[in-house]
């Protein structure tokens, strides 16, 4: 178990269970973050869960799926008021003694929440063509991605979900779930209690030791696609292959390329597209540093589709014609250094970042990661804006049909 001694006033523990990420139990991950923090054999129910977290002064409960390069990880975060502060010395067995029955003296699984949670994602599933930037943004991930596991949704696939039992996920708890790596962190003003959780808590952490991929294909030929559906605008995406990952020299530089492209309303997609011009509704980039991808989203008007896409194509390549400028770039270091700074002041952000530092073998502190943001040149960011290559792109656009 990992102390992070702070002066917050709420006591955070965090379980996280790292694996490989492999499409075949996914659907078990996922169903089962929503298992575990719903009931216990004391507590067989969603309200009786609920009820007991309201009596715990009203103590946060949630677990959450991640995906981090090849690594899937089930997080679960259990926040409860400091002990001193509401004056109950046994607050804290309380706690212990649920979390102990929630993952290691678990006896019992409710099958009526579990066929529950499976219908809610099939209906999600279900429901994707509803939503129709959710639907943009899953017919656009299979194109980019393809057979890579980025391509698939985290929850599993749809086939996977139908067919899976409560047997099935029992099975997996017992013989897999327990025995992956874990990571405890005990995070808040924690001094008296430390010992406390150590001595009673019966979960015990596992090391597992990943081989973190970085890594994606060879950009190709960009790829084209377009679909007409029934809507009253046009969702655009299109993405662009940098090969800077997280890990890289240059991952600093990238960072401040992203916010100057479309990371923040002084971008350059914001002021042209939106603002100038007045083609879109909204316009953004993201950098994805895991896979070296930086993804364009705009939402435009139906009739203005192909314009606002050459315009979107042609700002980017304006990048090595009409370069950088020194104020945008220290516009981006100052934004992306009051984002890292006021992080700091997030408990659960604390505790989560200290966790992906020790599972991804990340040894930049918080200082040091200020200093190599500082030590950008314009040139490094030049360069990438220069090296970009647009790979694929697509458009979800309303029509009659």
């Amino acid at each position: 178990m990992t102390d992070i001694n702070n002066g917050f006033k709420t006591i955070q523990f965090a379980l996280y269970f790292t694996d490989n990420d492999d499409l075949d139990t996914r659907v078990y991950r996922f169903l089962l973050s929503k298992l575990l923090i719903s009931h216990t054999s004391t507590y067989p129910t969603k309200a009786l869960m609920h009820k007991k977290l309201e009596e715990l002064y009203g103590a946060n409960l949630y677990a959450r799926v991640e995906r981090h390069a090849n690594l899937n990880i089930v997080g679960v975060v259990f926040t409860c008021v400091n002990p001193l502060i509401v004056k109950d010395d046994l607050l804290l067995d309380q706690i212990i003694e649920l979390i102990n029955e929630m993952f290691v003296d678990r006896t019992f699984f409710n099958e009526d929440i579990f066929l529950e949670e499976k219908r809610l994602l099939i209906e999600q599933f279900d429901s994707i063509k509803d939503n129709k930037r959710v639907y943009a943004n899953y017919e656009f991930t299979k194109l980019l991605f393809g057979n890579d596991l980025y391509g698939y949704p985290l929850p599993g696939r749809l086939e996977d979900i139908k067919k899976v039992k409560l047997e099935d996920v029992i099975n997996y708890y017992k013989n897999q779930f327990l025995n992956q790596d874990i990571k405890i962190y005990l995070n808040g003003h924690i001094k008296e209690y430390s010992n406390l959780f150590k001595t009673k808590c019966l979960i015990q952490e596992k090391d597992k030791q990943f081989d973190i991929d970085l890594s994606f294909r060879k950009p190709r030929v960009n790829l084209y696609q377009e679909e007409m559906t029934k809507m009253n605008q046009a969702i655009i995406k299109l993405a662009y292959i940098t090969d800077i990952y997280r890990f890289d020299d240059l991952y600093e530089a990238a960072l401040c390329f992203d916010l100057i492209l479309g990371g923040y309303p002084e971008s350059r997609l914001f002021k042209e597209i939106r603002e100038k011009q007045a083609l879109c509704y909204d316009v953004s980039s993201g950098y994805d540093y895991y896979k070296g991808i930086l993804v364009i989203t705009s939402g435009v008007a139906k009739d203005k589709k192909d314009y606002a896409l050459n315009e979107i194509k042609k700002l980017v390549e304006d990048f090595k014609v009409h370069e950088i400028s020194l104020d945008e770039l220290n516009h981006a270091k100052a934004y992306i250094k009051h984002q890292i700074q006021s992080s700091m002041d997030h408990q659960s952000y604390l505790t989560k970042s200290t966790f992906l530092k020790r599972i991804l073998n990340e040894n930049v502190s918080t200082e040091e990661r200020l200093d190599r943001l500082e030590k950008v040149k314009l040139e490094d960011v030049v360069k990438i804006s220069k090296s970009i290559v647009l790979d694929t792109s697509y458009a979800l656009y309303g029509g009659d049909k």
